[in-house]
């Protein structure tokens, strides 16, 4: 994912929101609805997709952290996490 984007509220623009997701697909979807979007409920969008982009940011911090103690664990979740692994493979095969 690209580096977080630190821009308060008033400075957003499209093409920031754009530039902020990590995906040419998750922009492409930005920019059709935007371009699909009433005047009246672009401040709605917008917003919406700040979400998006915070909640990613959000995620990203998490796993470098997960990660960060897998490392220092032996490969171990932190005790809050459960493995399913098995599970989506059982799943996978039935």
């Amino acid at each position: 994912m690209r580096e977080a984007v630190n821009l308060s509220e008033g400075e957003w623009t499209p093409d920031a929101i754009a530039h902020a997701l990590p995906t040419p697909d998750m922009r492409m979807e930005f920019w059709r609805q935007l371009n699909l979007t009433a005047f009246g409920e672009l401040e709605a969008l917008g917003a919406r997709w700040l979400k998006v982009i915070e909640d990613l940011q959000t995620g990203v911090e998490r796993a470098r952290e997960v990660s960060a103690y897998q490392r220092e664990h032996g490969g171990a979740l932190p005790s809050e996490y459960t493995d399913v692994t098995e599970l989506i493979t059982e799943r996978r095969v039935a």
